[in-house]
C-alpha cells in the first residue's frame, strides 16, 4: 500500500524555498520596507535551514548583492511574488519519501484585490524545480488555506475552499476526499472568514498546531460576521479537543492592537509563523504586551525551539505573514 501522508510544519525539514521577487509596481511605498524585512526574515531562517530562494532572472545580481551566505542558495525561476506558501506546490511524505502536489493555484480566487499572473502557476510552469513527480490535487487550494496537525489532520476552512472563486462545482465531501486521498487522516472544517479580501479566510491566519500538541487559536480582531464565525471556530476546535485524549489543549491568543494600517489588507497574526528546523519565526506588532504573550505561548507550544520575533510592518501590509513567504520541504523518513 502506498503510504501518503500530509505533514505538519513543524516536521524536520531539508530545506525550504522563498523567493525574492518584491515587485515596486505592485508594493508601491512598501516595497523598499518589504525588502528589507525579507531580506531579515531570509537571514534568520537560513541559521536554522538550508533556503532555496527562487529568483527572477531581472532580480539575480540584487539577490548576489545581499550576501546572504552559503546556506542561502540563488536558483533562477519564473517567479513574479514572494508568497511562496500558496504559489508553490505543497509537499507530503509518500512511502517516507517527499512528493509534490500542486493544489492548481488561481490567483487567490483571482478576485479584484489580485488578478492571476504567469508565475501564479509556479508549480506547472517550473514544475521540474521541485520534483520529478507531481500529483494534482482535485480541486483548488493554496497552501495558506491548509494547515497539519498531529497525525495528518488537516484544518480549512469552508470560506475559502468552498468559495464559488475556487470550487465552483465541488461540495465539501468532494473537497474532504480529496484531502483524504492526498494523505490526510481527518479533516477538520472551520467557518473562515468570507469578508477577508484576497485569501477568503485562510485558516493560517488564525490556527496553529503546535509540536506539544497545544492549538493556538488567535482571537477575532473586529465585531460583527467576522467575531461570531471566529468565536464558532474556537468552539469547534475547543470541542475536537475535548474529544481527544491526545490533544492538549486551545490557547486562545488576543489579536495585536495596532494603532496605524497602512494597509486594508494589514495581516496582524500571530498565527502565521514559520518553524524551520529547531526554531520558530514570528512576528511582532510593535504592541509590547501582546506581543510578549504571544512570544510565551509559542515557547511553551514549542519546547526546546528558539523563538525568534521579527517585525514585518511592511510586509504584513501586503497581505501576508512569515508563514505565507516559505513552503518547507519535509526530510526524508528512513523505512
Amino acid at each position: 500500500m502506498t503510504d501518503l501522508r500530509f505533514v505538519p510544519d513543524w516536521a524536520p525539514h531539508s530545506y525550504c524555498w522563498m523567493a525574492w521577487a518584491i515587485d515596486a509596481s505592485e508594493w508601491g511605498k512598501d516595497a523598499c520596507g518589504a525588502r528589507k524585512e525579507l531580506r531579515e526574515v531570509i537571514a534568520t531562517i537560513a541559521r536554522f535551514e538550508k533556503v532555496r530562494l527562487l529568483t527572477p532572472p531581472n532580480l539575480l545580481s540584487d539577490a548576489r548583492a545581499q550576501h546572504f551566505g552559503p546556506d542561502v542558495e540563488i536558483v533562477e525561476a519564473p517567479v513574479d511574488d514572494i508568497w511562496m506558501r500558496d504559489i508553490a506546490p505543497v509537499y507530503a511524505l509518500q512511502n517516507g519519501e517527499p512528493i509534490v502536489i500542486d493544489l492548481n493555484f488561481n490567483g487567490w480566487g483571482s478576485t479584484s484585490y489580485r488578478r492571476a499572473r504567469p508565475g501564479d502557476r509556479l508549480a506547472g510552469v517550473a514544475r521540474g524545480l521541485f520534483a520529478s513527480k507531481t500529483l494534482n490535487a482535485p480541486f483548488v487550494a493554496e497552501g495558506g488555506a491548509l494547515v497539519v496537525g498531529h497525525d495528518a489532520t488537516v484544518f480549512t476552512t469552508r470560506s475559502c475552499l468552498l468559495n464559488p472563486n475556487r470550487n465552483p462545482h465541488l461540495s465539501e465531501s468532494d473537497i474532504q476526499a480529496g484531502l483524504i486521498e492526498l494523505g490526510a487522516t481527518k479533516v477538520v472544517w472551520l467557518e473562515g472568514d468570507p469578508d477577508e479580501n484576497i485569501t477568503s479566510g485562510h485558516v493560517d491566519g488564525y490556527i496553529l498546531p503546535t509540536e506539544s500538541g497545544e492549538i493556538l487559536i488567535q482571537r477575532a480582531n473586529t465585531s460583527g460576521r467576522s467575531a461570531m464565525l471566529r468565536n464558532s471556530d474556537i468552539r469547534t476546535v475547543q470541542g475536537l479537543c475535548a474529544d481527544d485524549r491526545n490533544a492538549v489543549r486551545v490557547r486562545l491568543v488576543s489579536p495585536p492592537r495596532i494603532t496605524k494600517r497602512t494597509s486594508e489588507l494589514f495581516a496582524d497574526s500571530y498565527a502565521n509563523v514559520y518553524t524551520p528546523n529547531s526554531a520558530v519565526i514570528a512576528p511582532r506588532f510593535n504592541d509590547e504586551l501582546r506581543d510578549e504573550e504571544a512570544r510565551a505561548a509559542l515557547e511553551g507550544a514549542f519546547p526546546g525551539r528558539k523563538v525568534e520575533i521579527l517585525s514585518i510592518p511592511h510586509l504584513a501590509s501586503g497581505g501576508g505573514g512569515i508563514r505565507c513567504l516559505v513552503q518547507p520541504v519535509p526530510a526524508s523518513i528512513p523505512r
